[in-house]
């Protein structure tokens, strides 16, 4: 059987992306950046959403401008041009709904996005290697397999291991739709099929995978993960 299309990825420095272009967004995008107060946040919002289009356009070869946003939030339950929510867009050559993923740190921004119809989900995450350094976060996040996880795992790898393991439950999360609306604590990683602990087994085929930061082209710092989610074959 043939390969399975493989989603784009992309890495971005946001401080690079023309800020002039935000006449490329929806009413609905610009009016979500204005509730930011720090004009720093607000412009690494605008520029991940520029980053965003410049990237489906690359891959389409559509106008960046002439994308139709298609967000979709799970917890207020809208959909369309809302500004926020998991990101997908309509084309105007393309009678299928594209979907996308981006995940913000630092200055920093991860993109991924496919025009695969089996592609009924995608999540990408980035964080700094030192980003789940807290004493409570392995009983805030983690499940018992991720914890007995961490306790094999050599000490001087814990810090990157447990940033890895949240990095891989907001892929996972991002791709099954709810985001952080489901808890985390609740989704165990540990494996390379995720899993929602007291649930039937996740809808769709899986693939998770850690994204070595060099291949992308994100510092080493950084540790990426993707999740796709595929439509089940009868």
């Amino acid at each position: 059987m043939p390969a399975e299309p493989v989603p784009s990825l992309d890495a971005i420095r946001l401080s690079g992306v023309d800020l002039g272009l935000a006449h490329l967004l929806d009413a609905a995008e610009l009016d979500r950046a204005a509730t930011f107060r720090s004009p720093a946040l607000q412009n690494r919002f605008l520029a991940g959403r520029i980053a965003l289009r410049l990237h489906i356009s690359a891959l389409t070869g559509e106008d960046p401008g002439s994308l139709i946003a298609d967000y979709a939030c799970p917890s207020c339950r809208n959909h369309g041009d809302t500004g926020h929510g998991i990101p997908q867009y309509r084309l105007p050559s393309h009678p299928g709904r594209l979907r996308a993923s981006l995940s913000r740190s630092g200055d920093w921004c991860l993109l991924a996005a496919s025009l695969d119809q089996d592609v009924e989900g995608i999540g990408v995450d980035i964080e700094d290697g030192t980003a789940a350094d807290f004493a409570e976060f392995q009983s805030l996040a983690l499940t018992a397999n991720e914890r007995r996880e961490l306790h094999n795992a050599p000490p001087a790898l814990g810090v990157r291991l447990q940033t890895g393991l949240w990095v891989r439950k907001e892929a996972v999360l991002k791709a099954l739709g709810t985001g952080l609306a489901q808890d985390p604590v609740l989704v165990d990683v540990s494996g390379s099929q995720p899993a929602v602990l007291g649930q039937p087994p996740l809808p769709g085929l899986w693939n998770l995978e850690d994204i070595n930061p060099a291949s992308v082209g994100l510092p080493d710092n950084f540790i990426a993960s993707r999740a796709v989610r595929r439509a089940a074959r009868l």
